[in-house]
Parts: structure tokens; C-alpha cells; sequence
């Protein structure tokens, strides 16, 4: 005999949505599905994101955004019929965005006018201002390092 399971009603929801099998781009307006905007805050600094749309037939208020391989990211909701909380969460998202991408820039600019002492033998570098050997320390991304 098979055990039964109760399915949660959240992973049900998931199967009735339908999917138009087309890939889209985000944009910094939100997303664009049957000639209308959607937005969402967690949209925001995700333009150029390739993404696919699940939704409901005749609930055409929000839609379910998901990643090419069919990973959920989030809701969006109609741009005409955001509410004032959503609206704001959406500012308060690109504003926050700006904020750190301002500070990484101004980081950047520091680290551009430190000078180093010339080597002629693989040495550690040499901070010119201070004379001591520069670490190195990785970024908060850890993509790519920076010497410090």
C-alpha cells in the first residue's frame, strides 16, 4: 500500500499556474507580459535578468516571476494597480541599491589614488602613504580582490 501525504496547499498553487514558454528580460520599469507593466521591490538592480512568467488565466493582477530553469523569484504585481505599500517598498529597494552602489563607487575612488612603491624583485607591495606591506582582501561580492 502507498502512504498518502497532504501537499501543502502553497506547492498545489504552483501547478495550476500556467507558463507562455517565452524567456523575458527584466528592465529597470519591472517586466512587460501581455502588453502591461509589472514591478515588484525585489526587482530592483535585476535588469537585464532573463526570467519566465507563470500566472493565472483570469488573475491577470500578479504574476509569478521564475528563472529559466524554473526557480521562483517572486511575485510582481500590476504597475497600474500597485498599492501605496508596494509603490514604497519599491523606492525604498532602488533608493537602498543606490546607497550601496554610490558607497562601492566612492570605495572604488579611494582605492584608484593609493600609490605603491615600484618593485624590481616579486616583493609584497609597499604602500607609498604608509610604508607598509598592502594586504590583499577580497570584495563583499568575493568575486574579485582588491589590494587594501
Amino acid at each position: 500500500m502507498v502512504p498518502l501525504r497532504e501537499i501543502p496547499a502553497a506547492d498545489l498553487w504552483s501547478f495550476t499556474l500556467e507558463d507562455d514558454a517565452r524567456t523575458r528580460t527584466l528592465t529597470s520599469y519591472g517586466l512587460r507580459f501581455r502588453n502591461r507593466s509589472y514591478l515588484a521591490d525585489w526587482m530592483a538592480g535585476q535588469a537585464g535578468r532573463k526570467v519566465t512568467v507563470r500566472f493565472m488565466p483570469h488573475h491577470t493582477h500578479e504574476i509569478e516571476v521564475c528563472d529559466p530553469h524554473g526557480h521562483h523569484l517572486g511575485t510582481a504585481h500590476l504597475a497600474d494597480q500597485a498599492t501605496d505599500e508596494q509603490l514604497t517598498a519599491l523606492r525604498h529597494a532602488r533608493n537602498t541599491r543606490a546607497r550601496r552602489l554610490r558607497a562601492d563607487a566612492k570605495a572604488a575612488e579611494r582605492l584608484r589614488h593609493e600609490r605603491f612603491a615600484p618593485a624590481t624583485t616579486p616583493t609584497p607591495a609597499r604602500d607609498l602613504s604608509t610604508g607598509r606591506k598592502a594586504t590583499f582582501r577580497t570584495c563583499r561580492r568575493g568575486a574579485q580582490g582588491t589590494v587594501r
